[in-house]
């Protein structure tokens, strides 16, 4: 099995959920039915998933500078004893095994309660192929002059004017700046121009960019020989484009899915259609996703905001922002809140869903300052940081981030 048809058949068992009524029994319902149909999905691929989970298994997930280990450092919340004024009910991480006791259900959901701002800060650093820092202050050649064959992630800033630059992080560390000028703004209706910035910039294999345009096409970037394309979609919006697969642009009518056609960056043909949903959480009214949904080895991956009702101690801050993870059986479904408080608050739509790592943990952006990749291994109270993005000025830039699949690397 290869790794599209593996990613096709990871969208296919989630294409099959569907949670019409959001009451926690009828997410435990859609659950057993989901791991009912997984199930048969998978009978007739054992053998091959199981050659793709050996592989799995040597993928760096971990921090292994004093020898092996079962995750990230644990990080697990107290129940009492504040950490600092005005943070009851936490204490500082500590290293340990990963513990796997929830700190409480919702809905039948495992929560676990992620850590503060500060104790993010705190975190040990987890084996993985970024640097520990990514400073976008670093020379960064024009891509024209030193070609690289395939990018880690794509990085960029816009300033208020409306200027902007775009940055990718090699395999090696190094950046290289990208020349934007044959791209088109593109507001698409939010008041922001989505051409460049956007969270589906880079393909999954790091080799593409795509950039999309209010007059029903595509641009696209071949990294390796400065080649651009254009993929013509008609009347086809762009402005929500998902990769499929390796080399394929899904163009769903939202980001949270949809029926949508698909087209190869490859020739700009038409390759097929598809309909898929991210996974809906059993969450009230008020709640919303943001950022892209992120499929992986282990399930989907999703952030919320605006979510009450969780159990946690005094001070909690609410309502809350949390992750969501809806595993592909065994793996299992589970709740990370991300941790906040009335002193450390943080900023709305604080942490977007970046990439999995691994095949148990998925990487969520922290974006207060200074940005960091935090790694969570799903159902434990292990964190860790993959990176801090430093080297430019927040409160002047933005910054949109887009990354490449790291999982099977």
């Amino acid at each position: 099995m290869t790794d599209h048809e593996l990613r096709d058949l990871l969208a296919e068992r989630v294409s099959d959920v569907a949670v019409p009524d959001l009451s926690g029994r009828a997410w435990e319902r859609a659950g057993r039915i989901r791991r009912r149909r997984a199930t048969g999905v998978v009978v007739g691929a054992v053998a091959s998933v199981a050659v793709v989970a050996a592989a799995l298994a040597g993928v760096p997930g971990v921090n292994r500078s004093d020898g092996p280990g079962p995750g990230p450092a644990t990080h697990q919340p107290a129940p009492t004893g504040p950490s600092g004024p005005g943070d009851p009910g936490r204490t500082a991480p500590w290293p340990g095994s990963g513990a796997t006791r929830p700190d409480g259900r919702y809905r039948g959901l495992p929560v676990y309660r992620g850590p503060l701002v500060s104790q993010e800060a705190t975190l040990p650093g987890v084996d993985s192929p970024f640097p520990a820092t990514v400073d976008l202050s670093a020379p960064a050649p024009d891509l024209a002059d030193q070609p690289i064959r395939e990018a880690l992630a794509a990085y960029v800033l816009t300033d208020a004017g409306g200027g902007r630059r775009l940055l990718l992080l090699a395999p090696d560390g190094s950046l290289r700046s990208v020349d934007t000028a044959a791209v088109a703004a593109y507001d698409d209706g939010s008041g922001q121009d989505v051409s460049v910035a956007h969270e589906s910039l880079l393909s999954p294999t790091g080799e593409y960019l795509a950039f999309p345009q209010a007059a029903g096409e595509v641009r696209v970037l071949t990294l390796a020989t400065g080649e651009w394309r254009t993929v013509h979609t008609g009347s086809d919006r762009t402005a929500t484009l998902h990769w499929m697969g390796d080399t394929d642009l899904w163009l769903p009518p939202t980001t949270q899915g949809g029926p949508g056609p698909m087209y190869s960056v490859l020739d700009g043909t038409r390759s097929g259609a598809t309909n898929l949903q991210a996974p809906a959480g059993p969450f009230g009214a008020g709640a919303a996703p943001y950022g892209r949904w992120r499929m992986g080895p282990g399930g989907t991956a999703q952030s919320w905001a605006g979510v009450t009702g969780l159990p946690g101690p005094a001070g909690e801050a609410t309502p809350a922002q949390v992750l969501l993870v809806q595993g592909d059986p065994p793996a299992p479904d589970a709740l990370l809140v991300l941790g906040a408080s009335a002193a450390q608050p943080r900023p709305a739509r604080c942490c977007d869903v970046d990439f999995w790592l691994d095949d148990r943990t998925v990487v969520y952006e922290s974006g207060a300052a200074p940005r960091r990749l935090v790694a969570w291994r799903v159902g434990t109270h292990a964190l860790g940081v993959v990176t801090r993005i430093v080297g430019y000025d927040p409160s002047r830039v933005s910054l949109v981030s887009s990354y490449a699949r790291v999982w099977d690397r």
